[in-house]
């Protein structure tokens, strides 16, 4: 039978057609035979959150990230799984939240250009770079503009929990009266510098500095930088005394140095912006707190963002305690949450204090399974007093008669620094601290050492001689056959354990001339040998052949043939000296301060301790092991150790010196948003579908295209 152009027409697009449907339904995964393999992929439920289904691969996601990948048995892995159970009830809560939320293409096509923009992969020429980028995250591109629809979504109804929140006078007042720290003005002082272009010559000013000489001659004759000033930090035209000036302007490295001090003296030779700086500090002015007129805007604007913070921490935390949640049969998890203390009416469970200890950042960093029972019986017991500490400063903070704005932990730290804002110090804590604590405020010994080394008695005791006479080290060395070490300036410790005793620990050295230096007696040094190796012991060496030890050599081999040195050392050794207390005093009434604002505290907690009952369900001991801890546990109510050589010094924010309630707690809301934030953002990194976690930050990028 003969076929017609048109119906064989007809039949090859019938076949086309079909051939197309078999392709569609093979490769789409909700047509065809696949229907609900997206679903199969993702794992079985492993939970319901108010009846959406959390699955085996949302469960790992979170369990490949810290800290729910260091422990995997014993009871700080059930704790840390509580804690992975909780914090995925608290995205999915606000995930569904967020769900109704409307995003444009528009917005997020903004949002997905402006990132290529911040990373320079923006323009299609730069489109393989930007896959290669989300790619490195585990996205394509359909999956991370779902990420950044999702992002929107987080950030948009956030927005509108606060949208109409505002602040009061009185709301703003009692935010600056409890964080006056924040408002200070810049710390300065009145300092003269010179700075010169190699280190020989910086180390020869600084001993004569040491000698007595005159800081602003030294400047004008030396100084490549303000010479005309005579080194006059700050001055004007031709002024030569210094004005009050900040750290910036000073390079970071001599800023530290010469701040530090924290009064009035001489830094050491420090090496920074390609010179050489010494810096002579006059005066030393420390920060102090702004009057609320001159910061009112700014204070404002930080209240109205703490109001905030409270505003989300309250909707997220109602969410959570409303959330119905169940385990079907099949599924591995299980969340039993016990409460382990109450504070008046209030409960701390389990997973509060799960997540106030293992999204500690220290914790985390010292949590390994080596560590584990330690961290669980000594750090988690602080952290629970801390917890409770919290609970009852932000009960108390009720009864202050002013109006605290922030989250439970923000309003808990503004009430103590509110409750200790009118500490003082008297002259006689400033001297009893100094006087107790004079070692803290002592220079160590410095010396400027040259050494001679000779290989005969003689020779070195003929070049004591002559330097005695007034030849120059160098010369007097070379005419006995002598070897010359600079050693620079140094101070106990930095020399070998010999010389560094002869150098601070004795007092036998002449003077030469009358001058600031002296010369040591004869030292004699003993030194091993080093055997040079014969060609053939080379050669086996070079081939890895090990010849094997007799037992008789055994003795003889440990024992290296020592050969005797003959030292002599030219010393400007200037000694260990205590600093005066009207240079330190800033920095002693500060510690002065900090500890008295930290006792007006503890007082506070303890009335209210004496007011709301405290009961406490879990009984945990702290014994000697704390030992063993690779880090500080501070008690309750205790200030963190603080490093007075850091750069900025003693601290003189509140929020540092004056914690009795530790960050930890302020880190409870962190981490519940940090570990949010980090599934979504690292969401299909281990192959599952869609972004699916709740954000903290909605600014936030894929961990692996941040990077």
């Amino acid at each position: 039978m003969k076929i017609s152009n048109r119906t064989r027409t007809i039949i090859l697009w019938c076949i086309s057609i079909g051939l197309l449907l078999g392709m569609v339904i093979t490769f789409t995964p909700t047509m065809g035979l696949n229907l609900g393999g997206q679903e199969a992929l993702r794992g079985t439920v492993q939970m319901t959150v108010n009846g959406a289904e959390v699955r085996e691969a949302d469960v790992l996601q979170l369990q490949q990230q810290a800290p729910f990948n260091t422990i995997s048995e014993g009871p700080v892995a059930d704790q840390l799984e509580r804690l992975l159970v909780d914090t995925l009830i608290r995205q999915e809560v606000e995930r569904q939240a967020a769900a109704p939320v409307r995003v444009s293409g528009g917005e997020v096509r903004r949002e997905v250009n402006e990132f290529r923009e911040s990373r320079g992969v923006a323009g299609r020429g730069n489109d393989r770079a930007y896959l290669n980028l989300i790619g490195s995250a585990g996205f394509n591109d359909e999956m991370f503009r779902d990420y950044m629809r999702d992002q929107l979504k987080y950030t948009k109804w956030r927005e509108s929990l606060v949208d109409g929140v505002t602040v009061s006078d009185a709301e703003v007042e009692a935010y600056y009266e409890s964080h006056r720290s924040s408002y200070q003005s810049e710390e300065r002082v009145r300092a003269r510098q010179i700075v010169v272009e190699d280190a020989e010559t910086a180390e020869d000013i600084a001993t004569q500095l040491a000698a007595g000489a005159s800081f602003a001659d030294l400047a004008a004759q030396n100084s490549i930088e303000l010479a005309a000033n005579q080194g006059a930090v700050g001055a004007q035209g031709e002024e030569t005394e210094p004005r009050a000036v900040g750290r910036a302007a000073f390079p970071t490295a001599v800023a530290n140095a010469a701040f530090g001090l924290r009064g009035a003296g001489i830094t050491d030779v420090v090496e920074a912006a390609g010179g050489f700086y010494i810096v002579q500090v006059l005066e030393y002015l420390p920060s102090d707190t702004r009057p609320l007129d001159e910061v009112r805007d700014q204070v404002a604007e930080d209240a109205l963002a703490a109001k905030q913070q409270g505003v989300v921490e309250a909707e997220l935390e109602r969410l959570r305690d409303e959330a119905v949640v169940a385990f079907p049969a099949t599924s591995t998890l299980s969340f039993e949450n016990e409460v382990v203390a109450e504070v008046g009416d209030a409960q701390i469970t389990e997973a509060q204090l799960d997540r106030a200890t293992y999204f500690n950042p220290v914790m985390q960093q010292a949590l390994t399974p080596d560590m584990a029972d330690i961290i669980s019986q000594i750090f988690r017991p602080n952290v629970l007093q801390q917890l409770i500490s919290t609970e009852l400063a932000y009960q108390g903070a009720q009864e202050l008669g002013v109006e605290l704005v922030g989250t439970k932990a923000g309003v808990a730290q503004a009430a103590l620094n509110y409750v200790a804002r009118d500490a003082t110090v008297t002259d006689d804590q400033i001297q009893g601290y100094y006087e107790s604590n004079v070692a803290a405020f002592t220079l160590p010994a410095e010396a400027t050492v040259t050494q001679a080394t000779f290989t005969d008695e003689a020779s070195a005791t003929a070049f004591r001689q002559a330097v005695l006479g007034g030849a120059a080290p160098a010369d007097a060395a070379a005419e006995q056959g002598g070897e010359v070490t600079d050693h620079g300036r140094v101070r106990p410790g930095d020399l070998e354990s010999d010389l560094d005793t002869a150098v601070f620990q004795t007092d036998a050295f002449d003077p030469i001339g009358g001058g600031p230096q002296g010369v040591s007696d004869v030292l004699v040094i003993e030194r091993p040998v080093e055997p040079e190796p014969d060609a053939e012991e080379t050669a086996e060496e070079a081939a890895g052949a090990e010849e094997p030890v007799a037992e008789g050599d055994a003795e003889e081999q440990t024992e290296p043939e020592m050969v005797q040195e003959f030292v002599v050392l030219v010393v400007d050794r200037t000694d260990a000296r205590v600093r005066p207390l009207a240079d330190v005093r800033a920095q002693v009434e500060n510690q002065v301060l900090a500890t008295n604002r930290q006792q007006v505290q503890q007082e506070w907690l303890d009335s209210l301790r004496d007011q709301i009952e405290v009961h406490e369900y879990v009984i945990m001991d702290v014994d000697d092991a704390a030992d063993e801890l690779p880090f500080t546990v501070p008690e309750p109510g205790e200030q963190p150790a603080q490093d007075d050589g850091a750069a900025g010094g003693e601290a003189t924010d509140e929020a540092a010196q004056d914690e009795v309630v530790q960050d930890e707690a302020a880190q409870d809301e962190a981490a519940q948003d940090e570990a949010a934030q980090d599934e979504a953002a690292q969401d299909e990194a281990g192959g599952a579908d869609g972004a699916e976690g709740p954000a903290a930050d909605q600014e936030e990028t894929p961990e692996g295209a941040g990077e």
